[in-house]
């Protein structure tokens, strides 16, 4: 029910032909046009450089925000509009946008006021008056969203969203007839709007009167046919009426569009069990339990289908799993006494019996059973999505038609609703010295830092020798190519041939070893480089992740035989849905055994002798976390992002860690900035974290 803001035409330009000193005016023309493109990422970095030069101009604020509503970055794009409108307060749009911004954070009553301010200065915006309609009725003000959609009416009078919003605000009153006679005018003005056959079919399933429902779901996907939510929908309709072959090949269609569609899983699953297909009802529990392993009802069904086919060892590991959750749930504990009985364990069964005994005869069990004991058996009894009670383990999960919802269409992999592409969001990797950037699979190349260090560095050697190669400061990543190991092998055997007594010398030897992966041989030059120069920092750096490398790659090699720890990633929680807190992976801590060099000391050493030098801090970071001590890494991502405001990587992997001790609000405030920084895929994360 929200409508966002499309803007501005125009041709789409690369990032990369903004320079320093732009045309302000162009480069916000350029950026809203990627807006138009959906190249949301691309906006923002044109957006950000005019935020750099001209802070005080409310317009970059403004459609930075749009960008990261498009990206589902709303505590983000909330606090862009605020900026926009801290500089411009009587900008009607951002009103807008933040109040877009605040409804989809469920804060409505902070929305609906965005929405009021903006109409007053602008009185007949139709996407204000809109949005204020909507706000107040996910706010359940009834009246007050029906005044509002009045309101909305006359300012156009064929409005198609106000006699939606009417229709719905009736609808949820259980003023059927109101909200019967809002569908018929909506389909008198336009006989192919899907909303209003989606209502129709709402309120006619509603009353039960399951024909009507079925031929507003059938028109629909006449229009429509690729939303699996509606081939669930008639379904349900089918069983109701006792179509029950119509009712599984809805779910089979619904399963091909959406194969993990939990609700189709369920009742394909119990269908087929009712006409005798136990086979490949168990096939759609399995997959069932593959997407949901915490799912006791499906455990429970796929355990009485084994016992029926006689695999009974099978059925009595469903069973223990459901009863360890379920320890007072009498039917299983019989069905598991029958199953015990049949593997020939008579002492099992009977303390199986005997608990069912104990159960029956307990006055808290009774009181209990009697609280959650489904109603009398109809023909055709159906439970919601929500309702999980093991009890109701043999009813259908009924779902209710509801809108559809737009698809997001994709050009590029940082193009469009990136936040809607499944990533596997882990820390962001050390920074470390080399003469080549990298490039992703797409021919992108990564982002390369710069440091005042390592520039004076760079400086001194050039004068020294105008064809040497630069160093560049980034993040770790894959192999080199052959291209690159010949250049590095070539660039050693010259320093090699002209050997010289200084720190410099050592210095490169030792950063090309350690490109090469011979750790040793760079841990031996780069100390080298120390005792020539005890003030070299950057010789500490190379040697810190060096000694690191050295000692992961010896534990791995003792490990051999051992799996691989996994990753440290973010995950949701199992219960997220229900509003617990999200979970952190474990951070399994590398036990790195003591070598010469420790990298904590030589990073440590490294920020005494350049304590502006933000990426020591980072790289010390991402070692406090691999030990486990993430109040420490916490710190210095901290003093990271103090010395380089625009240090995305130390506010992605800050926010990691705020997540893990369970402070959201915290991680996606860092994680919106990392995203707004360049790291577009801490969209997606946000997104998976706040559901």
């Amino acid at each position: 029910m929200k409508k966002l803001l499309i803007l501005a035409l125009g041709s789409l330009l690369s990032v990369s032909s903004l320079r320093a000193q732009i045309d302000v005016e162009q480069a916000l023309s350029i950026g809203r046009n990627a807006i138009y493109f959906n190249d949301y990422i691309v906006s923002m970095g044109y957006f950000n450089q005019i935020i750099g030069l001209r802070p005080w101009m409310a317009e970059p604020y403004f459609y930075r925000a749009v960008a990261k509503i498009n990206l589902d970055d709303y505590a983000g794009a909330e606090e862009d509009a605020t900026l926009a409108l801290d500089r411009n307060p009587i900008y009607p749009r951002a009103y807008l946008l933040r109040g877009i911004a605040r409804f989809s954070q469920k804060e409505y009553a902070s929305a609906v006021a965005d929405f009021r301010r903006g109409l007053e200065l602008s009185p007949r915006d139709t996407g204000l008056q809109y949005n204020l309609s909507i706000a107040l009725l996910q706010d359940k003000k009834y009246a007050a969203a029906d005044s509002a959609a009045t309101e909305l009416l006359q300012i156009d009078p064929k409005n198609k969203d106000a006699y939606r919003v009417l229709a719905q605000s009736a609808l949820e009153r259980k003023d059927t007839i109101t909200a019967t006679r809002q569908v018929d005018t909506l389909l008198a003005q336009d006989s192919t709007y899907i909303p209003a056959y989606l209502l129709r079919a709402q309120i006619a399933a509603e009353r039960k009167d399951y024909p009507t429902s079925i031929r507003a779901i059938d028109r629909v996907l006449a229009l429509d046919a690729g939303d699996a939510s509606l081939y669930v929908n008639r379904a349900i309709m089918r069983y109701h009426l006792n179509d029950l072959r119509g009712a599984m090949s809805d779910y089979t269609e619904a399963l091909r569009l959406e194969p993990r569609d939990r609700a189709a899983l369920n009742n394909r699953a119990l269908l087929r069990s009712q006409v005798g297909e136990y086979s490949l009802a168990i096939k759609d529990w399995d997959a069932l339990l593959q997407v949901d392993p915490d799912n006791y009802i499906a455990r429970y069904n796929r355990a009485l289908l084994q016992m029926r086919l006689g695999a009974l060892r099978s059925a009595l590991e469903d069973l223990n799993v459901v009863l360890t959750r379920y320890p007072i749930f009498s039917e299983g504990f019989i069905a598991r006494s029958e199953v015990r009985q049949r593997l020939g364990d008579a002492k099992g069964a009977a303390r199986d019996q005997l608990h069912v005994f104990d159960l029956q005869n307990s006055k808290g069990y009774r009181s209990k059973a009697a609280s959650t004991s489904r109603p009398t058996k109809t023909a055709k009894e159906t439970r919601s999505r929500e309702d999980e009670a093991i009890e109701k383990y043999n009813m259908l999960v009924e779902t209710a038609p509801e809108p559809v919802k737009d698809k997001p269409k994709y050009t590029s992999q940082i193009r469009g609703r990136i936040q809607d592409q499944e990533t596997q969001v882990t820390p962001r990797r050390d920074l470390i010295l080399s003469y080549f950037a990298e490039v992703d699979k797409d021919g992108n190349q990564g982002q390369v830092y710069f440091a005042q260090l390592l520039d004076r560095f760079n400086l001194r050697r050039q004068q020294q020798d105008k064809n040497a190669p630069r160093l560049l400061m980034r993040e770790q990543g894959g192999t080199l190519s052959s291209t690159e190991v010949e250049y590095v092998r070539k660039h050693l055997s010259q320093l090699q041939e002209h050997p010289e007594k200084t720190a410099q010398h050592a210095f490169l030897k030792g950063v090309d070893y350690l490109l090469l992966q011979d750790l040793e041989a760079a841990i031996s030059s780069l100390s080298e480089a120390i005792d020539r120069d005890p003030e070299f920092a950057l010789a500490y750096f190379a040697r810190a992740l060096a000694s690191l490398r050295r000692s992961v790659a010896e534990q791995g090699r003792l490990a051999e035989p051992q799996p691989v720890p996994p990753t440290p990633t973010i995950r949701p929680s199992a219960t997220g849905s229900t509003g617990t807190t999200p979970e952190v992976a474990s951070v399994t801590p590398v036990q790195t055994r003591l070598v010469a060099h420790s990298p904590l000391t030589d990073l440590r050493r490294v920020i005494e002798l350049a304590p502006t030098f933000a990426y020591a801090y980072y790289n010390l970071a991402n070692l406090y976390v691999k030990s486990g001590d993430t109040s420490s890494a916490m710190a210095n991502y901290s003093k990271a992002i103090e010395l380089n405001p625009s240090f995305a990587e130390s506010y992605f992997n800050r926010g990691l860690l705020f997540y893990s001790e369970g402070k959201v609000r915290e991680g996606t405030r860092d994680l919106s900035r990392a995203g707004e920084l360049g790291l577009y895929k801490a969209y997606s994360l946000i997104k998976r974290m706040n559901k």
